[in-house]
């Protein structure tokens, strides 16, 4: 279970043939009748019938890549990839676009054959706040494939509506030899939120605001912004040694990392160690493979506030006060309505955590020798980590000061351990069966999660002198521990029928029972149906000009989704909420009705449907597949709000409804030049992706239309997007500005004046009426007249990439496009309006007001819902591969962001995956240089 080979493969080399020292750039031709590892067997490369896409080391994204999920992205059609711009920090998938609303869109992840966190459901496990396969360390891994289809990942079952990721790491190879790569790097900011200047920021106070504002601001000239940033350095080193014999491969490979970010005070350490070893007994009748992998990842955070409060901090006022306690100026006054200097925040607070894992497996695979054609295979697995996290605010930052918070000391210390065993048996029917072959598999499954999340919060400390190094004594002090355990169990089976390699037929079942539902509702089962046929084996088409593969797939599966909190069939569904707390003294201990109370929550389920064709030509020097889907989720599970006496509360998890996926998948890998000879080479890949979501019901039993979601900065309980049946998820819910002639959006001022010329009502009032249209023509506006506009999704992803040579010199470069996101310009909308340098201390002001004039916050308006399609040069790579003293060096250099061409006017047009953009890491240029060699 420890890879999958596409039908539209990525990559032509076998496994483990080449190093990032080959010269070579580009793959060749597929080899169709290619031996690969395929979940719980082995298929040739050519026979899948599924979509499924395999990118090898050969074609990684190049540079500081620090999570590994980034060496694929746009690298496989249908598979968007999105970071979080912070060193190490969140990196989330999404496959076919989002396949639930809220409760895990998270591939399930397969590493060296361990289903990382299958038990409490998909995603990258436990982590101390950034990713949590940072644990991983990217030069060990040889292949990422991609399981986009319900068909191709139903074998998976629970956790698979999201896709899988299979991730191989590198094996023992040839020779004994030893492998080091070591690289440093620099990161810089390419943009910044726009806010005024001092002098544009002084002008605003003294128009706007009182005597009391304006008495507060002093003459200095200062940019927050350059105070709380950096030029990020970062270094990273990696030794691999490694041999093969007939008996025997094996590898070991040590790695360091230390990144810092373009924000101060972040950065991320990190040291790993990973063994890989294959034993071969009994005339080859048994093979026993180990993968073991470890690692400590130390993170520093930027402590919470410091890029809000750059944003928001007056430029007109100084640094430092050597009057003050802590030695940094803030507003006078110590007003609850001001903004925080944050320059003392990086220097006087701390965040930091560090993590601990080790995941590894022992899988045993046997030939029975009394049956031709059996293979029991046996694969034990465990998972463990450990987290510390630790934050510390003093008391006498200004924060603490004037919420009377005096100080706090927040510590985590949590583990979790997976474990996990799989049975099963591969039988490859020795005769024919009708006209074709047949190979079977059968198994079974059981994985265990068991987790301990304590946490300690000391508020009103007595001093500072500790600084976090110690525990000291409070004013309150609260300790919290919660334990959780999730099982899931499962039975499977697949049977594979070929007719001599030109009629193809895939059928699998998997039931999966899960610990997470009520005892009417455990058990899920997820059948898939997989056909192909390679047209091009038949007579009329053998002869065809340059055709050299064509076939045809067609495929129906079923996935299943258990990423909710545990225990949530036990809620006070009647009563209350699903968790109460009872005092020990100064703990507090998380309870659980015993009862069932909320049973009737069950399993989401994902049915898709999928037709392909891959073709080559030219002996496949021209490949690729198309691919179009229909995938339609049912019994989503959403912690939604509920008619009034069904809770205590508010909301609950509960099943809402159904939404669906539909879109189209391209690739196409070119071989446009070759020259054996060392002349100019030539090799390109490109992708095409669109996806259209739409929520098609929602609480179809209770007549509700339509739930509020996208929680923003600004107000109270202000939420900007919406799931509503017939519109995209997470459709952003604003109202329809009236816009002038000029484009701007309508708004008076307190004067009567407009910002272009608009004739309203002189008495120093707004009158919203003249601000947004009435879409209901009550003559009234209220909720009623906001409406679905865009929504955060990409409607076309594409990518490009090229690989050139001549002689040893290498040129690679990748391209990205997102046609039709929309983002939700957060931060203009919070601060772009001068009621902010009315209120207590002057914050500063977002340069957007200089076009609208707003003087009153107008969050709910469409003007800050913006176009965010862009054009990026994700990496540029040059590459020189020589010979010194006997040996094979490359020595390269790579640029990561080069530029981005977009219309949208905040920081980044990926703000992530629900579009809302408020103060978010910002995006940076990384310059890479290293050198490779092996000996």
């Amino acid at each position: 279970m420890v890879g999958y080979a596409p039908a539209t493969q990525d990559v032509a080399v076998a496994a483990g043939e080449s190093t990032t020292l080959d010269v070579a750039l580009a793959p060749q031709a597929i080899n169709l009748a290619e031996i690969v590892v395929t979940g719980y067997g082995e298929q040739h490369a050519g026979n899948i019938t599924g979509a499924v896409t395999q990118v090898s080391a050969e074609k990684f994204n190049p540079g500081r890549v620090i999570s590994p999920e980034l060496l694929i992205q746009n690298k496989i059609p249908g598979v968007q990839v999105v970071e979080s711009n912070e060193p190490g920090g969140g990196v989330t998938i999404r496959t076919r676009g989002a396949a639930t609303v809220e409760s895990g869109n998270d591939p399930l992840y397969v590493i060296d054959g361990i289903p990382v966190g299958i038990a409490q459901g998909a995603g990258g496990g436990l982590s101390a706040g950034r990713n949590a396969l940072n644990f991983l360390n990217p030069s060990d891994i040889e292949t990422i494939t991609v399981l986009r289809d319900a068909s191709a990942a139903a074998i998976y079952g629970a956790n698979a509506a999201s896709g899988v990721v299979i991730i191989e790491t590198k094996g023992g190879r040839g020779r004994p030899q030893v492998e080091y790569q070591g690289s440093t790097s620099a990161s810089s900011v390419t943009r910044l939120p726009q806010m005024l200047d001092a002098a544009q920021f002084r002008t605003a106070v003294m128009t706007y605001g009182d005597t009391s504002q304006q008495n507060q601001l002093q003459n200095a000239t200062t940019n927050w912004f350059d105070l709380v940033g950096q030029t990020a350095f970062g270094q990273e080193h990696n030794v691999a040694v490694a041999n093969a014999t007939d008996r025997t491969d094996w590898r070991l490979s040590v790695g360091y990392l230390n990144q810092r970010g373009v924000l101060r005070s972040s950065a991320v350490e990190r040291m790993s160690l990973g063994l890989s070893l294959t034993q071969r007994m009994f005339n080859d009748r048994l093979e026993v493979r180990t993968n073991l992998r470890g690692s400590r990842v130390f993170d520093r955070f930027t402590p919470g506030g410091v890029l809000s409060n750059a944003a928001q901090m007056g430029p007109t006022q100084p640094v430092l006060d050597p009057n003050a306690p802590s030695g940094y100026y803030d507003w006078p006054g110590n007003r609850l309505t001001s903004a925080d200097n944050p320059v003392a925040i990086l220097a006087l607070a701390t965040d930091r955590g560090t993590t601990y894992r080790s995941i590894g497996n022992a899988a045993a695979s046997y030939r029975v020798p009394f049956l031709q054609g059996l293979r029991a295979n046996l694969n034990l697995a465990y998972d463990v980590t450990r987290t510390d996290r630790l934050t510390f605010t003093p008391s006498i930052l200004h924060s603490q000061t004037k919420t009377g918070n005096d100080g706090s000391d927040y510590r985590a210390n949590q583990s979790q351990t997976n474990t996990s065993l799989e049975a099963y048996g591969n039988y490859t029917v020795p005769r024919s069966v009708g006209p074709g072959t047949m190979e079977l598999t059968a198994g079974y499954s059981f994985a265990q999660s068991s987790g301990d999340y304590p946490w300690y919060l000391a508020s009103g400390l007595s001093t500072d002198v500790l600084g976090g190094n110690g525990v000291t004594t409070a004013r309150t002090v609260q300790n919290f521990r919660d334990i959780q355990e999730s099982r899931l169990i499962s039975f499977f089976g697949r049977a594979n029928y070929n007719v001599n390699d030109r009629y193809l037929a895939a059928l699998s079942v998997r039931r999966d029972g899960s610990s997470r539902f009520g005892p009417a509702n455990q058990w899920g089962t997820f059948p898939s149906l997989s056909l192909g046929w390679r047209i091009s084996e038949e007579s009329f088409l053998k002869n065809v000009g340059s055709l050299s593969d064509l076939k045809l797939r067609a495929a129906w599966g079923g996935t299943g989704n258990q990423a909710i909190p545990n225990y949530q069939q036990y809620a006070r569904y009647l009563l209350g909420d699903a968790q109460t707390q009872a005092q020990f003294g100064p703990d507090f201990i998380p309870t659980i009705r015993p009862s069932p109370y909320n049973p009737s929550i069950k399993w989401e389920s994902t049915r898709s449907f999928d037709l392909g064709v891959d073709f080559g030509f030219m002996k496949q020097r021209v490949s690729g597949s198309l691919d179009w889907y229909d995938k339609e989720t049912r019994d989503l599970v959403f912690f939604a709000p509920v008619p009034a006496g069904f809770t205590i509360g508010n909301a609950t998890w509960r099943n809402i409804g159904t939404m669906r996926n539909r879109g189209v998948e391209l690739s196409l890998n070119t071989r446009l030049r070759e020259a054996p000879s060392g002349g100019l080479r030539w090799t390109a890949d490109f992708t095409a992706s669109h996806n259209s979501n739409e929520m098609l019901t929602i609480y179809p039993s209770e007549g509700t239309t339509r739930v509020l979601t996208g929680l923003v900065a600004g107000g109270v309980g202000t939420y900007i997007q919406v799931l509503q049946p017939g519109q995209p998820i997470n459709s952003f819910y604003v109202y329809h500005h009236i816009r002038g002639a000029d484009g701007r959006p309508i708004y008076q001022d307190r004067t009567g004046l407009t910002n272009n010329k608009f004739n309203g009502t002189p008495d120093g009032t707004i009158n919203e009426q003249d601000l947004y249209v009435d879409l209901n023509g009550d003559s009234v506006i209220n909720q009623d007249d906001r409406r679905p506009f865009h929504d955060p999704a990409p409607k076309w992803i594409f990518g490009h990439s090229s690989y050139f040579g001549y002689g040893n010199f290498e040129l690679n470069f990748t391209l990205r496009a997102y046609l039709g996101n929309y983002v939700y310009n957060n931060v203009a909308s919070n601060l772009g309006t001068y009621s902010e340098v009315t209120r207590g201390s002057p914050y500063n002001l977002h340069a957007s007001v200089l076009e609208t004039g707003f003087e009153t916050p107008q969050y709910l308006s469409d003007f800050y819902v913006e176009d965010a399609s862009f054009l990026r040069m994700d990496n540029i790579t040059l590459a020189y591969s020589f010979m010194y003293q006997g040996q094979p060096l490359r020595a390269f250099g790579t640029i990561q962001n080069a530029f981005t061409l977009t219309g949208y006017s905040g920081v980044d047009p990926t703000a992530g995956l629900n579009g809302l953009d408020n103060n978010i890491y910002p995006r940076s240029r990384t310059f890479t240089a290293g050198l490779s060699v092996r000996f």
